[in-house]
């Protein structure tokens, strides 16, 4: 229990550290008081200072990452920052109260936080399948041998405590009562594992390698399309998604179009580079390095159109009601807004 305690402390300091050090996605960028980019084109053109929130350095961020790198964004006048956050309803807290414009974030959230009363939209999607797995200590065969086993799947309400729960139930336990879950942040999570603090975790990319290099085994791998299947009864689950407030989307139209330009046009790119190419525009964004074996494995679930589905709505409604995320169900249109991204592809 000391070690947990001590986690505790050490989550709560890194959380502090991700509100007053935003984490700018590119080097040389000087921040005002609010942690915005003061930045001007090189044709002495100001550019409009946008901050996306994001659960840490993120996989599936990558066509955001590629956008900024390639000058995407900034041609279309945008000088793009990114912010970290814990966990994702800290960056949607923030989202809501108008100290970021745009959130690198599960979809699930647009669901639960539309039950509170509070309307924020989709936009686009970056990935089109589930990516995520389970992953536990090599003693650990199954899913039910997670009985009383420690569980590190971010904050409650969060996009991995859904499908870590959803795997729980996949697998015959009570997420509940048969296992315990450990909120600790990202940075937090590998040392908590190697210390014995925690038996498991949900991750992918980074994440994966990190645990897989330490002898962890993986229980569940969405990744492999016959498990997608079998866990979420469905081909399509566009789970990481960029929202806005509808007050801001309908306040600011065109800067919500030129950033939808941005990564549609990044999408395109990346559907026709190789890994290498896109761990080498992207290092940088992940701390300095990612290896093209984790841009290989991670690239598999990303969508390269953006577009939402009903079908893939369903999927995650369907989740979020079933891990009790949210109690009624949300009709699409309420939580997804594809006029930008209908007019950012028919450019292509």
């Amino acid at each position: 229990m000391c070690g947990l305690k001590a986690l505790t402390t050490f989550s709560l300091m890194v959380l502090v550290a991700a509100a007053l050090f935003p984490v700018a996605g590119r080097a040389g960028n000087e921040t005002d008081a609010k942690g915005a980019l003061a930045v001007a084109a090189s044709d002495g053109k100001s550019l409009q200072n946008i901050i996306v929130g994001q659960p840490g350095h993120d996989d599936y961020g990558i066509p955001l990452y590629l956008a900024d790198k390639l000058g995407y964004f900034k041609e279309e006048g945008l000088a793009v920052k990114f912010m970290n956050f814990k966990s994702s309803p800290l960056s949607v807290a923030s989202l809501l109260a108008g100290e970021i414009q745009f959130c690198l974030t599960s979809y699930d959230q647009a669901l639960k936080t539309f039950e509170k009363g509070k309307i924020l939209k989709i936009i686009l999607t970056t990935t089109e399948k589930h990516p995520w797995c389970l992953l536990a200590r090599p003693e650990i065969k199954s899913v039910k041998d997670m009985k009383g086993k420690t569980l590190s799947a971010k904050m409650p309400g969060s996009g991995p405590r859904a499908f870590a729960t959803s795997i729980l139930i996949y697998g015959g336990l009570d997420p509940n009562a048969d296992v315990v879950f450990v909120d600790l942040p990202e940075t937090a999570i590998l040392p908590a594992y190697l210390n014995g603090d925690i038996d498991a975790t949900v991750g992918s990319g980074i994440r994966k390698e990190e645990m897989l290099g330490r002898g962890a085994t993986v229980l569940v791998d969405m990744n492999d399309p016959a498990q997608h299947k079998a866990v979420l009864g469905v081909d399509t689950f566009p789970l990481k998604v960029i929202l806005a407030t509808d007050d801001y989307l309908k306040s600011n139209p065109e800067v919500a179009q030129k950033f939808v330009n941005a990564v549609v046009r990044a999408m395109q790119w990346e559907k026709t580079h190789t890994s290498l190419e896109i761990s080498e525009n992207v290092a940088e964004y992940f701390l300095g390095s990612v290896s093209q074996d984790v841009i290989e494995d991670v690239r598999r679930a990303f969508s390269h159109t953006g577009l939402i589905t009903q079908e893939g709505h369903q999927a995650i409604e369907k989740q979020s009601l079933g891990v009790g995320l949210i109690n009624k169900p949300v009709a699409m249109e309420n939580v997804v807004d594809m006029s930008f991204l209908e007019k950012a592809l028919k450019k292509q």
